[in-house]
Parts: C-alpha cells; structure tokens; sequence
C-alpha cells in the first residue's frame, strides 16, 4: 500500500518581480495542509488504495490521489480566503477592500462541474460597509476544451446616505479566449435626495411664485458589461488583457455608455494584480488599480497550465463587486411657500392700464385697487404698477389692508421671503411710482403689513393710518402734500411689537398742516424704528412735528431715530423730534440725525424735545447736528430733557453739534430740567455748541433741578460751549429741596459759568486738582479744571451751601 500526499505548488518559475515574502506564506502553507491531511487520514473511515497513474481525473506527471472523492471531505478543489484592494472607479468614488471567502459546494466525480459559494465583506476607506453574496456554477466541456459558468448573487453598499442593493448575474466562457458578462439589477433604482436645496430663478405662475429647486440626488443604477480577451502571448498566465463594453442607466438620466481595458496580472498563484481603465460620458476616465492575495492560491491540485481544466474552474469571478450609484444634480419646479400660512406664497396682481376686470394673476391682472381690496386674502402680496399717465387713475380708492398683507409697488425692487430663503421678487420695472390718492386714508394697516414704493400725491387724508397694529414696514415712499391744508403722513394710535418707517421722503408745503409728518404712539410693548427718511416742511401755520412718538399709559416703548434729514421752515411752532411718555418706559436713541429749524415768528421751537411725564426713561441723543436759522424770536433750540417723572431717568446727550445763527433768538443749546422726587442721571460729553450772533442763544448748556427731593447726577465733561451768549455758556440750577451732584472738567466755555444754590439745596461739585474735602465750593474749584473765557459765580442762597468733594465720590454716571 502507497500513501502520497499531493500538495498545492506554486509555479516552477518566479517571475521577476516575485515578491520574498511568498516563500515564506509556502512554507505556512505546507505545514497547515500537512496537519489537515493528517486529520482526515484518521477520519476516514476506508483504507486508500494505490491509484493507477492514467485513470481518469489523474493528470499525466501528478503523484497520484490516495483519497477518492467520496471520502475526503473536499475533491480537487480548496475553499480559500483571498484579500482584495481597489481604489476608486466608476459609480464609486472611493477605494474599497474586501474579505472574501470561497468555498466549493459541489463537485462530479470527474471535477468537470464544480458549485461554489463566494461572500464577502467590503469596507471602504471611509469606513462604509458592504457585502456580496454569490452561488455560482461551471462546466468544462472536454470536447471544446472551455469552461463555461454563470452565477447569481446579491450585492449591498452603504453610501453614507441609504444602502442600496443590487440582483447580480453573469456569465462566462473560459478557455485560451475568454469572454464574460454580467448584469445588475437593483432592488430600488428610485433617486434619493442626499444634500440641502438650493432655491433660485422665482417667477410668476398664476398667483404664485413659481422657484427652480435644485438638489444633489443619487440612485443605484442598473446595468451591465462584458468583455472578451485572454492571455498575451509570450506572457503565458503571466498577464492577461481584456476589451469591453458597458451601460449604466436610471431613470431619466443620461445613460454611462463606455468602454473598457483591463490587464491582469498572475504574479504567482497567491497573488494578482489588475489595472483597469473606462470611460463614460457619465463617470468620466477612472482609472483602477488592484491587488487580491489568497490562501491557499487560486489553482485546484495540480497543474501549474494556466489555461488548464482545473485551473480555470476554481478562478475568481470577474465582475463589478460594488453597486454602482450615480451622484447627479437634479433641477425642478416647486412653489415659494409662506412661512406663516405654510402654503403656497399668493400675488394679487394690479395692473392700472389692463382691460377691465381681470382676476388677479399675472396672465390677467385686476384694473384697479378697487378690484384687489376685494380679491385678495390675508398673507398675499398685492403687486401694483403704476399709470402709464403718471396719474392716480384706477388707483384712487384707497385700500384697506389685511393682515400680514404687502402692498408693493413694481417700480421698487423688493425681496420676499419663503420657507425656501429669501429671494429678489420678480416683475421689477424701472419708472416711476405709481401714485396713490383716496379722498379719504388712502392705506388703512393692519397687523403685519407692508406698504413700499408708493407715491402719495396730496391725499384728502392720513396717506397711511392705522389703529391698534401689531408690526408694520413702511419703506421707500414718497409723500407729497400740498394745498390749503396738510394732513400726517404716517399716523398710527396704538403700535404693538416692531414698526418700522425707513427710506421715506416727505414733502409738506402748505397753508396749513392739521398733523405730524410721522406720529406714532403705543400703549402696549413696541419698538419703533425711524431712519434714513428725508423729511421737509414749509408750512404758514399749524408746524406741529416732523416726528412725534408717545408712550401712552401703561406702554414699554423702545424706539430708534437714526440718521433722518429733518428740515422745519415754519411760520408756526413745531419740533423735529418728539418724545413723550406718560407710560412704564421709554428707551431708545435718536442719532446721527440732521435738524434744521428756520422761523419767522416767535414760537416755541426744539430740535429734539423729550418730555417724561410718567415712568422711567433711559435715552441717548448721540452726534445729531442741529442748525437754527430764525428772523425773529426763538424761544427754544437744541435739545431739551424735561424729567417730570417720580421714577428714575437716565440721559446721554453726546457728541451733538449744535449750531445758532440768529441775532434775536433766545434758549437753550442743551437743556435738562429735573423735577417731581426721582433720581436724574445726566451724561453730556464731546458736544459742540456754536452761537454765531449776540444774543443768539441765552444758555448754552443749563441744567435745572427743581424740589421734591430730586436728585441730579450730572456728568459734565470735555464739551467746547463757543461763540456769544446771551447770559451763560453754562448754567446749573439747584432749587427747592433737591440736590445736585456734579463733575464738571475739562470744558471750554465762552461766556459766564454760574452755579445757583437756593431754597435749603445742596450742590456736590467733585474737584480733581488737591484740595482738601469737603470744603465750600470756590470759584477757583470750577475755573481749575475747565477753560471759562467768561466770569464764574457761585450763589449759595440762604440755607443754601454748594460744597466740594472728593474726586469719583459721587454717584455720577460715566
């Protein structure tokens, strides 16, 4: 009896540029298998019998088998692991390694049909997973000396977005030519949206705002390839090239027709590479390098012939292991929704010029206002175009608004915003404003609106009037009053949460005027922001206010006044900016604002004037510049704070430059009265007040703190108080039970400084330069630490005493 034992070889011959490293995997090898055949030598239950050399399945040169196929536990065929790496190619944009193991199911007494399994695991250098699965069959048929075979499996990949999957099947025939192909089905080819939308292009459609949507998608893609080649000469199995073809297609996206070249590799039987190269008008040119190892290798028994029967029965399947997904960006049509209503944005179109009637859209727009009052819903945009007369026909009814409603005109570039972003509003025209008339208020608001691009051309009434509002934007609009008599521009009686009024420019000339320009008042919580609006006001009587805002009783009123152009030539009183609070608070700031005041008759007059009646108040006056110009008396100018108030106040007035030129008119440049029981903090730094003409202004700075036990905290620093004054460049007056804590230092006054203590009061006065404290308060304390051009007095009336203090010993605001 004759035990042999066959082993797994490598070729006789190494190429070149074998790698040392497969010695030692041989030598592994042999030692394992060794150790198997052991085992199943003892496992098996028959004694092996000597094998005549030329009986079938025996090839010519082998040692023969001791073990028939029937009882061993595998026949001329291995199972085996293998290690794969590719780097990135078509429809995968990443390298990928996988772990595979495959092992024969079946095989005929005569190895000439073989079933095998083939699984996988693929990790992706991003760390996606993946897997394969595979039953596949071949036959050799001696007769054509090929080996033919086909296969089903199943494929899945993680994409970082969804897994996909694909139906994988194929077939081959193997010889000297080797020919294969192979198909891919996936499970689901729907595309997927796999990033954020980008919105663009609005236009109109019917009463909506139509929007491109585009998106980046992707989908499994179904498809196939083949390809035909075989061994290069003089290589042997040394290296194999291959031609072929392919399609990849989904849905309605441009199908990936290519071609393909691959070579292949046989280093050894343990290891292979590959080079792959395609091209597609989808993927583009990828080009793929590979490696696979195996353990043990890749050929059955024996034979080391590379087109041998059992060699290619045992062969790696050759097709696309990973499924193949396009990436593309997709482009649609989708409607602008609103934020609030979460349906589709509506536009009521206006059209003064188009044929009677009409129904709204942009194909058919309403003829009037008239029409779109009555057609439209709360949440639309009324979208209006002017005359082509330049005149209010067709627009002169007036419109009453309705919540959240936008009154827009065409001439006006707009945005609008939808729960996709915000975008420019389409149908801009460049021209003029369509112009807007009622006899009575032309816009009636309610909560929320809009109203920009409009010009109001001497309405019998309010232009825009409204009531209890909660929010409105009035913006780029013209307003024009003329006549015996001019009504307000923008008048509402009850503001509720944020007003703006931006842009505006109003022009009032007139006989009369029977209201403010801009007047705003609220009884609840509001913010009014007032900025960037021209207004200009010749007026014979009646001057009332450029602006006017009041809290109310029981408001929290915040406001913002900022960079306006007020111009007042009134032959009757009015101020440019006015504030006042009967309500819990008002704060805000008025800055960078331009008022110029010219009058011709004796009147009261205030460039900014706030009046604090009830409640606490924290206001900022901050680089507003005021020019007076009067022919005859003026009684006040500048800025004036009246805190009639039991609650605390603050005050910043800095930075402000105030300017007089007049001969006649007499006042205040800044004027702070306190008074009513509450504690005043004053800030006044960095302004400028210029009197050109004697007489022009009586005080340039005066602050007066008026019993009750009142007390004035008063921050007087490094102002320049120039020119001529009628009596004081500075002047500070404590009256009646109250008290004055003042730092008053490095000032530049023209004219007489005087500090007046009277009626049983107390002023502090903070001296920097030494002296000892407390003490009286003497002149030399003042003039020390301020350049007075002018006298300097202290009157301490009876009972009276105006003492020095310490430096930063008071509570004086910074």
């Amino acid at each position: 009896m004759q035990l042999a034992l066959v082993r797994p070889t490598f070729m006789a011959n190494f190429c070149p540029w074998d790698l040392a490293i497969l010695a030692d995997l041989d030598r592994l090898w042999r030692r394992i298998f060794a150790l198997a055949f052991v085992w199943l030598l003892v496992a098996s239950p028959a004694i092996a019998q000597t094998v005549d050399p030329t009986a079938p399945g025996v090839v010519s040169g082998a040692a023969p088998i001791t073990v028939g196929l029937s009882e061993g536990l595998w026949g001329n065929y291995l199972p085996r692991v293998s290690f794969q790496h590719r780097t990135e190619g078509a429809g995968y944009d990443y390298s990928f390694s996988d772990l595979r193991a495959w092992v024969p199911l079946y095989e005929s007494a005569d190895s000439q049909s073989l079933t095998f399994f083939d699984s996988a695991v693929l990790l992706a250098n991003d760390s996606k997973v993946g897997m394969n699965a595979v039953i596949g069959q071949r036959f050799y048929f001696e007769e054509l000396d090929r080996t033919f075979g086909g296969y089903v499996g199943y494929d899945n990949r993680d994409t970082g977005n969804q897994t996909v999957s694909q139906i994988a099947t194929g077939f081959e025939s193997l010889g000297r030519i080797d020919f294969r192909a192979n198909a891919y089905l996936p499970t689901d080819d729907r595309s997927m949206q796999i990033g954020s939308s980008s919105f663009f292009n609005p236009s109109y459609v019917g009463n909506n705002i139509q929007l491109s949507e585009s998106f980046l998608s992707e989908t499994a893609m179904r498809g196939f390839d083949a390809e035909l080649g075989g061994a290069v000469p003089h290589f042997g199995d040394y290296l194999r090239a291959y031609f072929g073809a392919y399609n990849y297609q989904a849905g309605a996206q441009p199908q990936a027709w290519g071609w393909k070249t691959r070579l292949e590799s046989h280093l050894s039987d343990q290891m292979r590479l590959y080079l792959t190269v395609t091209n597609d008008q989808v993927f583009d040119t990828n080009v793929v390098f590979g490696v696979s190892l195996f353990w043990p290798g890749t050929r059955a028994r024996r034979t080391p012939r590379y087109d041998d029967m059992l060699t290619r029965m045992d062969e790696p399947l050759i097709r696309k292991e990973v499924v193949t997904v396009n990436r593309f960006t997709k482009t649609e049509s989708t409607l602008a929704i609103n934020t609030t209503t979460s349906a589709a944005q509506r536009v009521v179109h206006v059209d003064p010029n188009a044929a009677a009637g009409g129904d709204g859209t942009v194909e058919n727009p309403y003829s009037s206002l008239a029409l779109a009052q009555g057609g439209s819903q709360a949440d639309d945009i009324v979208f209006v175009h002017p005359n082509n007369g330049g005149t209010s026909t067709n627009l002169d009814s007036g419109i009453v608004l309705q919540d959240r409603q936008r009154l827009l005109a065409s001439t006006t570039q707009h945005t609008f915003t939808a729960t996709q972003g915000t975008f420019d509003l389409p149908g801009y025209e460049a021209g003029s404003k369509p112009v807007l008339d009622s006899s009575g208020v032309t816009v009636q608001l309610a909560n929320g609106n809009e109203v920009s691009g409009f010009r109001f051309d001497d309405p019998g009434d309010t232009a825009i009037s409204g009531g209890t509002v909660n929010g409105f934007n009035i913006n780029n609009n013209t307003f024009a009053h003329s006549g015996l008599n001019s009504t307000s521009s923008i008048f509402v009686s009850d503001l509720r949460g944020d007003g703006v009024i931006r842009d505006n420019t109003i022009t009032t000339s007139a006989s009369a005027s029977s209201g403010d320009a801009i007047s705003i008042a609220s009884a609840g919580t509001a913010k009014i922001t007032i900025a960037d609006n021209t207004i200009s006001r010749n007026l014979s009587v009646g001057g009332n206010d450029a602006i006017q805002i009041e809290a109310l009783a029981g408001s929290d009123l915040e406001f913002a006044i900022n960079n306006n152009q007020i111009s007042n030539f009134l032959a009757a009183g009015g101020y440019g900016i006015n504030l006042i609070s009967n309500g819990n608070s008002i704060t805000g700031s008025a800055s960078d604002n331009t008022i110029t005041n010219g009058l011709t008759i004796s009147v009261l007059d205030y460039g900014i004037y706030a009046d604090i009646r009830e409640g606490t108040s924290n206001l900022t006056f901050d680089n507003n510049t005021f020019n007076t110009f009067a022919s005859a008396q003026l009684l006040d100018a500048g800025i004036y704070v009246r805190n009639y108030t039991s609650d605390d106040t603050t005050t910043t007035i800095t930075d402000n430059k105030i300017g007089v030129a007049s001969s006649v008119a007499i006042g205040n440049g800044i004027y702070v009265y306190s008074s009513r029981g509450g504690t005043d903090n004053v800030i006044l730094k960095n302004n400028t007040l210029n009197s050109s003409f004697a007489g022009g202004l009586s005080t340039g700075v005066r602050l007066y703190s008026l019993g009750y036990n009142t007390v004035l905290n008063a921050n007087v620093q490094d102002n320049v108080i120039s020119g001529t004054y009628g009596t004081y460049g500075l002047f500070v007056d404590n009256y009646g039970t109250s008290a004055v804590n003042l730092r008053v230092r490095n000032n530049t006054i023209d004219g007489n400084t005087s500090l007046r203590t009277d009626d049983n009061t107390l002023t502090y006065f903070e001296v920097f330069n030494g002296q000892s404290v407390p003490g009286n308060l003497t002149v030399s304390d003042i003039t020390s630490q301020n350049t007075i051009s002018g006298s300097t007095t202290i009157f301490d009336f009876p009972g009276s005493n105006s003492l020095r203090v310490a430096p930063n010993s008071l509570p004086i605001p910074e």
